[in-house]
């Protein structure tokens, strides 16, 4: 007597759950946006302190310095700093002027910024030694002020002195705004894959465990893009392909699986 009923309430409930499963099957373009922001910023910051530490590290007194960087009223600081024993010292500190290049900064500077950072930098480096260690992998860091002013260093994967790009790795940690105290660590794994530059040629990027494209995957897009016909992200959920148009710009588009 009871089965009719529990059918009844089966088949009024069943919109309901195909509707709640197309919602999530959506692809969450906000995220994507957001992401895709944090790629090219990512992109410049590389970039620029590229550009200033491959011209000071020749310098012998800036041999043992870490750097960091960060963009301030429209234009790029970069930092260097040691850290030898319990005395945190910022020796360096340039700015990338257009028309002299790299230039010492000496306007006005937030030293308790600059300090945090340093420390957040120099704090994260030490917990990520033994993952740089046991990786064998070249990775290069980043520094990001958060809007709740937490500090969160990034670390993805360098292109390696073999001449081979790297993705399927990214690692945050953030520090409270005084740089000294580790909130938290997020890790997004997905496979490690190392492959040469050369012919150009379609690319897929292995994200099946991540249900979106990632910063890592777009900024591994971003950075590599010109030496690939497209790039699709492959994740759980969907395909993201970048691609160029006829008139040079590149677009993305998505599709759910």
């Amino acid at each position: 007597m009871k089965k009719p009923g529990i059918f009844l309430i089966l088949v009024c409930l069943l919109p309901h759950f195909a509707s709640a499963q197309q919602t999530q099957q959506e692809f969450d373009s906000v995220l994507f946006t957001k992401n895709l922001a944090f790629a090219y910023w990512l992109s410049e910051y590389e970039y620029y302190q590229l550009l200033t530490i491959n011209e000071l590290a020749q310098q012998p007194e800036n041999a043992s310095l870490e750097w960091f960087s960060y963009f301030e009223n429209k234009t790029w600081h970069t930092v260097g700093y040691s850290y030898p024993g319990e005395l945190l010292t910022v020796s360096r500190h340039v700015t990338m002027d257009s028309v002299s290049g790299i230039v010492d900064y000496t306007g006005a500077t937030d030293t308790g910024f600059l300090m945090a950072s340093a420390l957040a930098h120099a704090n994260a480096n030490k917990h990520f030694q033994l993952i740089r260690d046991t990786s064998n992998l070249y990775v290069n860091s980043f520094v990001r002020s958060n809007p709740d002013q937490t500090i969160s260093i990034w670390y993805f994967p360098a292109f390696q002195p073999s001449g081979q790009a790297v993705y399927g790795a990214e690692w945050e940690y953030t520090f409270d705004k005084s740089g000294k105290n580790l909130l938290h660590i997020k890790t997004q794994i997905n496979k490690i894959t190392a492959l040469w530059i050369g012919q150009p040629r379609e690319l897929w990027l292995n994200y099946r465990n991540s249900d979106q494209p990632t910063a890592g995957s777009l900024f591994f897009a971003l950075s590599f893009r010109d030496y690939f016909t497209r790039i699709r992200i492959d994740t759980r959920l969907s395909i993201s392909t970048t691609s160029k148009d006829n008139e040079g710009n590149y677009t993305w588009t998505h599709k759910m699986k």
